[in-house]
């Protein structure tokens, strides 16, 4: 008897147990497909949170609904003749059912609704971590919904300050680096005419010579991160007006040729082009580009100035028969302090600014440049002004 007992009892047990596991596999393969559903497609949050309560309540209603109505017809199947006794039970054990699809619901839907929020818990935990040296990315791949949207737009945020502070700290640095050696110059004069520089007149004089050059280069070189700073925000004063470009081309030509004798300067200038811009800002332009070119053309080359009007652009150019620059140079030819051959700039002198200066006045005249060159054959500078 009690081996037919044990026996029975495994049974009804392994059938529970049964039930028990085919209902959670139903709820868990239930939740996948739910889980792949949102995670598949692009809702907004307040359409999922809103579509897992709905199923909930359906869930709710369903459990409510089945498990009393189930309850009602066994106890009439069993009691045929007792419906008012069925009745008054079926009302009293309706508020525990009520109670365990409300636990059951309650549970379900804090599970599926703090899943759906964890991704913002996670956000915020990697933005608290954030720091100066730090800034760590979020992970775009949480879900396919504003929370993606709002991970993406702070990821691109976060490249646009780390670029700005990279480009900062770099500017900062070849900064001092440029002027700490005019400093150096200036201090190791000051000290020479301090001990015995005073009571000889050669000494002296190339002290004061010495000391006047540097200080003209520090104080250019002051004027353009000056230019540079108010170009950054945007508080560089441009005056626009109509001006003869062509006429200020002849006055850079001659005024290049008062100081070199060097090079062969030609013109390839229309007559009585007309430019609205800031006349200031284009003929330095122009003196920087000449500039450059001047430095990298060997003795005997050739520096070409020209400008033009076409159908919709005014165009400027300066070609040279310079040693030209490497391909891989010329997207970098314009950022600040850059060096293409750290000797060949010292041998040539000047800050690694006049490029950097060239192209925000491009710039702020909403312009376009193109750069061409070949090593060894000579560089070609073309703007176009709209």
């Amino acid at each position: 008897m009690r081996h037919l007992f044990k026996n029975i009892y495994g049974f009804f047990t392994f059938i529970i147990k049964f039930f028990l596991a085919l209902l959670n596999g139903i709820f868990i393969l239930i939740y996948n497909i739910f889980n792949f559903f949102i995670r598949r497609f692009k809702f907004s949050m307040g359409f999922k949170i809103n579509f897992v309560y709905s199923l909930l309540y359906i869930i709710l209603f369903y459990l409510t609904y089945m498990g009393s109505y189930n309850t009602l017809m066994f106890y009439l199947e069993t009691h045929p003749d007792s419906l008012e006794v069925a009745l008054l039970d079926y009302i009293n054990i309706l508020p525990a059912i009520l109670i365990i699809s409300f636990g059951f619901f309650s549970f379900l839907g804090n599970h599926l609704v703090h899943k759906l929020l964890k991704p913002i818990k996670d956000m915020t935990d990697r933005v608290k971590d954030i720091n100066g040296t730090s800034l760590n990315r979020l992970d775009t791949n949480v879900a396919k919904d504003e929370l993606k949207d709002l991970a993406i737009t702070f990821n691109e945020m976060l490249d646009r300050l780390e670029l700005y502070m990279n480009q900062q700290k770099q500017f900062v640095s070849d900064a001092s680096h440029e002027l700490r050696t005019p400093i150096a110059i200036i201090q190791g004069y000051t000290e020479m005419l301090e001990r015995w520089g005073k009571d000889d007149p050669a000494i002296l004089e190339e002290s004061i010579n010495s000391l006047s050059q540097e200080t003209a280069n520090m104080k250019q070189l002051l004027e353009k991160l000056l230019f540079l700073s108010r170009s950054d925000k945007k508080t560089l004063k441009v005056d626009k007006e109509i001006f003869n470009l062509s006429q200020l081309c002849y006055e850079v030509i001659k005024e290049t040729g008062f100081i070199d004798d060097e090079h062969d300067i030609l013109s390839k200038i229309t007559d009585d082009v007309m430019l609205s811009g800031d006349k200031g800002m284009i003929k330095e332009l122009i003196r920087i580009l000449m500039d450059n070119a001047l430095k990298y053309t060997p003795e005997g080359g050739t520096i070409t100035l020209g400008c033009n009007r076409s159908k919709q652009n005014v165009i400027l150019s300066i070609q040279d028969t310079g040693i030209g620059i490497a391909r891989e140079h010329i997207p970098h030819l314009f950022e600040r302090f850059y060096r293409i051959d750290e000797a060949r700039n010292k041998s040539t002198g000047g800050t690694g600014l006049g490029l950097a200066i060239a192209h925000q006045i491009i710039k702020a005249h909403d312009a376009q440049i193109s750069v061409t060159s070949e090593v060894n054959q000579g560089t070609s500078f073309l703007i176009f002004f709209n």
